[in-house]
């Protein structure tokens, strides 16, 4: 049975908490963020991946930042998958060779709205984003639109349904890439690679760990999909 807990993204989860749970239990924590395609696709891969390499891993939610502070300090084990441009920030934490999934990072804009990048340089108007220096600092470095920083993409989603900011950027896979119908008033900023990141004291479970993704990926990504266009 698959080993999610929900962890609240308001700093239930503490440093120590994790410290204590890692001496006492040793177990294999891998991080994920609060994304459909992240939940419903490649955290059951990657559950299936690890058992087969005999690794019975624990998968809780925790925001992309803190993910990888975590995972610089051996405090979590790996995190499912997150682009790898900012690593040199963080020079214990590796990565799989080959690439987990494609993301397309998404300017999603309320109705009336000019939905292009040069909205990002008016300040009477609101952003909503998860992880701004870390994966936008190109695009928001010199903003003077106000940012909204979340770090849930629910509480993103519905922020912005309930108009409650003027903009946001969403990150979708091909596995959420639906959820945009929802929203015609977008502007595709640039896609990125997503790969499953590793503490460097696990490094020797790489090729494994690859062969095993692999396997898992050719047995079931097609119901997955399948699944995923029904819902």
């Amino acid at each position: 049975m698959l080993n999610i807990h929900r962890i609240l993204l308001f700093g239930l989860l503490t440093l120590a908490n994790i410290s204590i749970c890692k001496a006492e239990n040793e177990e294999f924590l891998i991080s994920f963020v609060d994304h459909s395609g992240l939940i419903n696709y490649y955290v059951p891969i990657l559950n299936k991946a690890y058992q087969k390499i005999g690794i019975s891993p624990t998968f809780i939610m925790i925001n992309d930042q803190r993910a990888l502070r975590l995972l610089n300090n051996a405090q979590i084990d790996a995190d499912t998958a997150k682009v790898i441009d900012n690593l040199e920030h963080y020079p214990n934490i590796t990565y799989l060779p080959t690439p987990i999934s494609k993301v397309e990072m998404i300017l999603i804009c309320q109705a009336e709205i000019s939905c292009t990048p040069a909205i990002f340089n008016q300040a009477n108007k609101s952003l909503a984003v998860i992880g701004a220096d870390e994966f936008y600092q190109e695009q928001l470095s010199n903003a003077s639109i106000k940012l909204v920083e979340l770090t849930s993409f629910e509480i993103l989603y519905k922020m912005f349904d309930q108009q409650k900011v003027d903009v946001a950027i969403i990150v979708l896979d091909t596995y959420s890439k639906a959820r945009l119908n929802r929203y015609p008033n977008h502007y595709k900023l640039f896609e990125k690679l997503g790969f499953h990141l590793l503490h460097k004291k696990h490094q020797a479970l790489i090729p494994k760990l690859e062969s095993a993704i692999a396997q898992v990926i050719a047995e079931t990504s097609g119901t997955m999909l399948l699944d995923n266009q029904k819902n």
